[in-house]
């Protein structure tokens, strides 16, 4: 460490790799590993999108039915009042139909789930659009208006074509895996034999 000259606060020289780098170089091999296992789920993902779709579909009817036993148990164990172990009760209820619905109905399911991804991009879009044409201070305006009209888009998009829309981009998230997937197994690899 060296001190700055009105002997304040002392100044820290930097020198050497980044602590991410380090990180990397250190446990190499849990990072290749985390790699290459990214990039099999990425080329898994790309090559069965469709089964990947039902799979996320499925994780999440079965997500609902775990939740709603949970709320149901809760409700028999409950120390809060009547009210509560009511609402609770009734939640679990809910989460258990709607979880066995999922199951039943998994392309329904995905559908509803674009529509409701779809909703979400539309109506951000429109809210942030609004918002950076109305905030005339920021130094960031147009990229605000250009990023809420790319978001509007996206959902009118997902909105038009929810099957073929979810598959395109089940497709783009296995390219993404892939890449990412292929660029920490060759980071560890280079750090590990390369960075001498």
């Amino acid at each position: 460490m060296v001190s700055d000259a009105s002997g304040g606060i002392p100044a820290r020289t930097v020198t050497g790799p980044s602590a991410t780098t380090r990180l990397l170089g250190t446990a190499w091999g849990v990072s290749l590993a985390a790699g290459l296992l990214t990039l099999g789920l990425g080329i898994m993902v790309v090559a069965w999108p469709e089964a990947t779709i039902k799979v996320v579909a499925w994780l999440f009817g079965l997500q609902l039915l775990i939740l709603g036993v949970f709320r149901i148990v809760q409700a028999i164990v409950a120390d809060d009042s009547g009210g509560a172990r009511v609402l609770y009760a009734l939640l679990g209820v809910l989460s258990v139909l709607v979880g066995v619905l999922v199951l039943r109905h998994l392309l329904q399911t995905v559908v509803v789930l674009a529509l409701l991804l779809g909703t979400f991009w539309l109506v951000g879009g429109i809210l942030e659009f609004i918002n950076a044409v109305t905030d005339r201070h920021s130094e960031h305006r147009g990229w605000a208006i250009v990023l809420s009209l790319l978001s509007a888009i996206a959902g009118i998009v997902v909105l038009t074509w929810p099957g073929m829309t979810l598959l395109t981009l089940t497709v783009l998230t296995g390219i993404w895996f892939i890449t990412w997937g292929l660029l920490i197994s060759g980071m560890a690899l280079w750090l590990r034999y390369g960075a001498d």
